[in-house]
């Protein structure tokens, strides 16, 4: 049985076991070290995972009301948005974030 490799998002070492992030289980470390010194940037995106319905729903509203800087702030989990959903559930999501880029 293979082991997938992963690599540390601050500096890029590639091995296996790496811990995630324990607050949004999105980015890969190394170590406690490079988890310090990748904080002032991942900080912006780092978020507790959301139910998708949840997300859906948030979005949906901050659509509705055309607020698209609280649209932009869930691009950061675009992978999470887009994961097993039709292509065009998935074009519609590119389409709205599209919009909200042109009008922010």
């Amino acid at each position: 049985m293979a082991v997938s490799a992963e690599s540390c998002v601050h500096c890029g070492k590639q091995g296996a076991g790496f811990k995630r992030c324990s607050r949004c289980k999105q980015d890969s470390y190394c170590g406690a070290a490079c988890q310090k010194a990748d904080w002032k940037r991942h900080k912006k995106t780092c978020a507790p995972p959301v139910p998708l319905h949840d997300v859906d729903a948030k979005l949906e509203a901050a659509q509705a009301a055309q607020d698209w800087r609280g649209f932009l702030q869930w691009e950061g989990r675009m992978e999470e948005l887009m994961a097993h959903r039709s292509d065009d559930v998935c074009s519609g999501i590119l389409t709205a974030f599209s919009t909200a880029h042109q009008m922010g």
